[in-house]
């Protein structure tokens, strides 16, 4: 049962089990610079489509620096690479995730989105400072470091090609906090997943783009 089901006939209904792991990623389309080229990724959000997709700000590698959405090109700042890191279950069983994740999705596979403008890897990360929660800023952060910089498809509620990113440090099983974007500009966040019309919100649905744009 999906993330959408359950949120529509229940609010209180926590049973779901996720059942992909790295075959379930988000599958990738084309992004990123000539110099990073194939091994690239850059996500891009249902709202806005292809057009946009995330970047660091400033193009500076720095801990803390925000990621945003800004207009897709052959630009370094948007230049990451995808690096499967294992299933849900491996994390938990290891105590770095815990158990809203862990329990619930134990078989879905885990991602990080490492910075590496023109193919270079800075060791920074899309993650976030603190446990996520409604609200709490998407930056750079050390790759490999926490359940902050991990990031969980939910490819049983993909749409289209497009699916929510849970963060490892969700601590929310019906409504996990995952990836959502504003306006381009604006830096990314996380908000608790949410309906529009009965659907997922357009700003919390992703895709990959990999390759040059």
């Amino acid at each position: 049962m999906s993330i959408r089901s359950r949120i529509l006939g229940s609010m209180a209904t926590l049973t779901l089990v996720g059942g992909i792991s790295a075959a379930g990623a988000v599958a990738p389309v084309n992004a990123a610079t000539t110099a990073c080229g194939a091994g690239c990724t850059a996500l891009s959000v249902q709202k806005w489509g292809s057009g946009y997709v995330s970047a660091v700000a400033l193009g500076i590698a720095k801990v803390g620096q925000p990621v945003i959405l800004s207009p897709a090109g052959q630009y370094s700042w948007e230049d990451f690479r995808l690096d499967y890191e294992g299933t849900v279950a491996t994390f938990y069983n290891a105590g770095i995730v815990g158990p809203a994740v862990g329990q619930t999705w134990p078989l879905n596979g885990v991602f990080e989105y490492g910075f590496a403008p023109n193919g270079n890897p800075t060791g920074l990360c899309l993650g976030t400072a603190v446990t996520a929660a409604n609200g709490t800023a998407v930056t750079l952060q050390p790759c490999n470091t926490s359940s902050k910089v991990l990031w969980i498809p939910l490819s049983v509620d993909n749409i289209g090609g497009y699916q929510p990113l849970i963060n490892g440090s969700d601590t929310v099983t019906a409504t996990p906090y995952v990836l959502t974007a504003g306006k381009p500009g604006q830096g990314l966040s996380t908000q608790e997943l949410y309906l529009v019309a009965g659907t997922f919100a357009t700003a919390q649905m992703w895709k990959n783009l990999s390759g040059v744009l």
